[in-house]
């Protein structure tokens, strides 16, 4: 795949013309370099835009600025694929459609249509695609520029190697499989984590309680429930016999504490007939005689009326004693018939209660055995879960010690393709660089994470301004010249990628892409600022300058006047976008 042209339906638009082989400079210049005018710069001419319109015509995602900016622009990129020329077209009002060579199609089509053309993308490499693996070649925004490894800010770091490896002709399936591998276990880990949150499991892992013993209390309490259950006899009256029973107590409890209080009567009237006279009247009046006191016979005469008084009062008073008491004894007999009656009633009744039960008893004993049933069986897929996860886990673990095996023997094994990447690799940083130690180096990644090989492009002091903007353009050119898996025959730099490169090293940046493209029969397409090429000119012959520098460029951009702008009016718009 190489590019023609870019093209617009608007005269305003400045044409961009690409050499089909060797390289192509696209310049940004100002108008008046000494002028002292703030406004008057290379940004905003629009050699980034080129960059920016290169990916809308070839399925980029869409781009609302384009839409709010210019309206109704349709920019139409030629291209060929092999010997076949292709023009793809899309306007900036109806980004949802595109035209490949006037057929009209949606953007998931085009792409897989140009995919099929341009990369051989195994099934198993699912995060490959037209759209993932183009900016490799021509770097979209920014962002791009600041590591050789990534294109896109917040790239997954699984996406930038399965890009690379493919594109540098790494076995991917080790890459792909580790990922897989990988989260497997992490999708098992969080399984077992899940079940630590569970109600009934958290106990477990915060109370340090055994599983099995659990288990067993469980059964035991299970088998209980389930005979008292089938032993449960229902009572449809229960409530209503209970009630029986408690009236029935009560009924008792009253006839006993009558019966007490007639046996404590009977007690108090056996008590008082049981008393006599304090002292006779014989005897009163000899204590009389014996105190030498003479009684008159009238005085011995009334003291004897008066204790026969007496007499005949207790005896009366004996009488009705009696009589009560035996009222009374005859009462604590019928009563203690009733209590006996009672109690025989009571019995019956409790008996009966306590030998059947009622439906709402019933009810809540079946829900009690149903949630220990309930509970148990969680406990035991809990435990089968445990073993399961543990043992995908363990399963797991020895198919990634066996993955890392097999990528330690492929490594070791003599690779032309990780060998001529090496050599490619050094091979160009070593133009810049000749006593520096460098190479693009691939090794096997055993860390417990996603990433199969740690690729590495190293040039000694790579931290300093300038190496690794040389490192970038090294490695992009060993993924376009080694040709693994793609048909892509053209790279396309932006000015950022020389701001930070010193004048001599960006003079042997451009040399080495002329000298490369020529021999290779390649496209190196490159953006650049007037006073880039200025401050290098002094490392280049006259004739080298003008075959290499003043004869490649196709386009320059200025900012004498909106006209020779990219897009021929001034238009403020951020373009840069997500691809």
């Amino acid at each position: 795949m190489r590019l023609i042209s870019l093209r617009a339906n608007k005269s305003s638009f400045r044409s961009v013309q690409f050499n089909e082989t060797g390289m192509t400079l696209i310049v940004a210049r100002q108008k008046n370099p000494e002028s002292s005018d703030a406004t008057k710069t290379y940004n905003g001419v629009g050699k980034s835009l080129v960059i920016t319109l290169i990916h809308f015509c070839l399925g980029s995602s869409k781009k609302p600025a384009f839409e709010a900016a210019i309206p109704g622009w349709e920019f139409s990129l030629t291209f060929k694929i092999g010997p076949k020329t292709f023009v793809s077209t899309r306007n900036t009002s109806t980004q949802d459609r595109i035209f490949l060579n006037d057929e009209e199609m949606n953007l998931t089509k085009f792409k897989t249509t140009l995919e099929e053309q341009v990369f051989s993308i195994p099934p198993e490499a699912e995060v490959l695609s037209f759209r993932t693996l183009l900016p490799r070649f021509v770097r979209p925004r920014k962002a791009s520029y600041v590591s050789f490894y990534t294109v896109r800010p917040k790239e997954r770091e699984y996406e930038s190697l399965l890009c690379c490896g493919f594109l540098l002709g790494l076995d991917i399936k080790l890459i792909a499989e580790k990922y897989r591998l990988k989260r497997e276990r992490d999708r098992i880990e969080e399984l077992r984590g899940n079940l630590s949150k569970d109600t009934i499991f958290l106990e477990f892992f915060t109370g340090n309680r055994n599983v099995d013993i659990e288990l067993i209390d469980l059964t035991e309490e299970i088998t209980r429930l389930e005979r008292q259950l089938e032993n449960f006899q229902i009572a449809e009256n229960y409530h209503d016999l209970e009630k029986q029973a408690d009236t029935t107590k009560w009924q008792l409890q009253a006839k006993r504490n009558r019966c007490t209080l007639l046996g404590n009567t009977v007690d108090n009237i056996n008590s008082s007939l049981k008393t006599r006279p304090d002292i006779a009247p014989e005897k009163l009046v000899r204590l009389y005689e014996e105190a030498m006191v003479k009684l008159s016979e009238a005085v011995v005469k009334e003291i004897g009326e008066v204790a026969d008084f007496h007499n005949t009062l207790i005896a009366n008073r004996r009488k009705r004693l009696v009589k009560e008491r035996t009222r009374l004894e005859t009462e604590i007999v019928e009563v203690q018939k009733e209590i006996d009656a009672l109690s025989k009633s009571l019995d019956s009744q409790l008996q009966f209660l306590n030998a059947h039960g009622a439906l709402d008893e019933y009810t809540k004993l079946s829900n009690h055995l149903n949630d220990r049933r309930g509970k148990a069986q969680k406990i035991r897929d809990y435990k089968e879960l445990l073993q399961k996860y543990s043992n995908e886990a363990q399963a797991t673990n020895i198919a990634l010690s066996n993955e890392t095996l097999k990528t330690t023997a492929y490594l070791k094994e003599s690779h032309p393709v990780l060998d001529g990447n090496f050599e490619m690799f050094r091979s160009l940083a070593k133009k810049f660089y000749p006593t520096k130690p460098a190479g693009l180096t691939v090794e096997n990644n055993e860390k417990e994470n996603q990433i199969r090989f740690d690729i590495s492009a190293r040039i000694q002091d790579d931290a300093s301004d300038g190496i690794n903007e040389v490192k970038m353009f090294c490695f992009d050119l060993t993924i376009l010249l080694g040709h693994h898996n793609h048909s892509v025959d053209f790279v396309f730099h932006d000015s950022r990628l020389f701001s930070d490169i010193d004048a001599r090293q960006r003079a042997i940046l451009f040399k080495v892409a002329f000298e490369l493209s020529k021999m290779r029969g390649i496209q190196y397409i490159a953006s650049v600022n007037e006073d880039q090429i200025a401050a290098m000119r002094a490392h280049f012959s006259d004739s080298e300058y003008q075959e290499v520098i003043t004869e490649k460029v196709t386009l320059a951009l200025t900012d004498d006047s909106d006209a020779e702008k990219l897009l021929g009016i001034q238009v403020d718009m951020r373009h840069e976008g997500e691809d």
